[in-house]
């Protein structure tokens, strides 16, 4: 039985203890240890899970609760995904009982993730929706912050709602959530008690982790098209989904319809990205830019980042130089040529109708209070270890 999750696979067998649970045997292949490691549970492989009694699930480890999350991500109202953390030694492998519960006995576990997306009207308004779509590229000052915005208590990320749909980062001092309360423009006396802000400048340029065309010299923006949707996809304690969409993307001689899916779990400041489209794609970039002169680094291998400082705004009276890391990683064999196209430092993908492209992204801000990066050599060393870790595994 084949299983690909994001970190380590799931070795799930079918030993049921009864018509409402069963044991699963999660496995840590890499050579290092794990920590927060995701494990999602694709639930309709397991019909001794019926699912009128998916959303009474909970997850126990050594007869204790830890903290979950079920997703419905296809919003039929029937949980699909069933979501937890694991922390694995090298090679270990860790049982865990999947079991329903009765309200009463679930545990309050704290929410660790956030996500919103925000309407304003004239008057500057607030609407807080889960869906926005448009047939013009006439979104980005109709939505405050420009775009969805996810976040765990490390770090935030933005999605500008435009044709260039690049991916921005919030850094932080504190780790805690802050988006509900500064929704990404903190006041003078948020910033005085120390929430994060804006960290990034991306101009045209890709960001961290934005997918982009590729017309053979550049990254293009998706600027032809029919219609252009963004959503939250799903929202708890544990995890963000949230979805950048496009119909009728004039690119390469077709018309295609292209899903970007963003995944930030608790306790990481890395996000998954999983890209599905209607038709092949023969180029697709991501990657990440270069930060004012900043160094670079790349293994050639689907791995690249970069480190720098610059003012995170056009505004540089009343806002600092922010100093960030940024980094991608591309598994194969996604990953066909990295370029360097000016400031951008890219990763070149193609595209097969049918499958799913996953890739990863990163960043961390100088001003971070605990553990910071304080230099390029350390956090290239990084990201060495964090994509060694993402390589994907297949186990029969």
């Amino acid at each position: 039985m084949k299983s690909k999750t994001l970190f380590l696979l799931l070795l799930l067998c079918n030993s049921v203890l009864d018509a409402q649970s069963l044991t699963l045997k999660v496995s840590n292949p890499n050579k290092s240890e794990l920590k927060n490691a995701p494990v999602v549970v694709v639930l309709d492989k397991y019909k001794s899970i019926p699912a009128k009694v998916r959303e009474n699930l909970a997850v126990f480890v050594d007869g204790k609760q830890i903290s979950s999350q079920l997703d419905d991500l296809n919003n039929d109202r029937i949980p699909d995904e069933l979501v937890f953390l694991a922390d694995l030694k090298a090679g270990q492998t860790l049982p865990v009982s999947v079991k329903t519960i009765s309200a009463a006995q679930r545990e309050n576990f704290p929410t660790e993730v956030y996500a919103d997306l925000i309407l304003k009207d004239k008057d500057a308004k607030f609407q807080f929706v889960k869906e926005v779509s448009s047939t013009k590229n006439d979104m980005y000052n109709k939505l405050h912050h420009h775009g969805v915005a996810f976040e765990s208590a490390l770090i935030a990320y933005r999605i500008y709602f435009d044709n260039k749909s690049t991916i921005d980062l919030y850094g932080k001092k504190k780790q805690q959530l802050e988006l509900a309360a500064t929704e990404w423009y903190p006041t003078d006396e948020q910033a005085t008690a120390g929430y994060g802000d804006d960290a990034l400048r991306v101009f045209d340029l890709v960001g961290v982790g934005t997918v982009k065309g590729w017309n053979g010299t550049k990254a293009t923006h998706i600027d032809k098209f029919d219609k252009r949707t963004q959503r939250i996809v799903a929202i708890g304690k544990l995890r963000t989904v949230v979805e950048s969409e496009v119909e009728g993307w004039q690119y390469e001689d077709k018309k295609i319809k292209m899903t970007v899916r963003y995944i930030l779990y608790a306790r990481h400041r890395d996000a998954v990205c999983e890209v599905h489209a209607s038709e092949d794609i023969d180029n697709l970039a991501t990657g990440v830019e270069t930060i004012k002169g900043g160094p670079t680094f790349s293994d050639q291998k689907g791995l690249v980042g970069s480190w720098g400082t610059d003012f995170p705004v056009t505004d540089t009276i009343k806002y600092e130089k922010q100093t960030v890391g940024l980094g991608v990683f591309v598994p194969q064999p996604y990953a066909k040529k990295q370029v360097v196209q000016g400031l951008n430092n890219l990763i070149l993908m193609s595209y097969k109708k049918g499958e799913t492209i996953r890739f990863y992204f990163t960043a961390a801000a100088r001003k971070e209070e605990k553990d910071p990066f304080t230099s390029s050599e350390q956090f290239f060393a990084y990201l060495k270890n964090w994509g060694a870790a993402l390589e994907p595994v297949v186990i029969k």
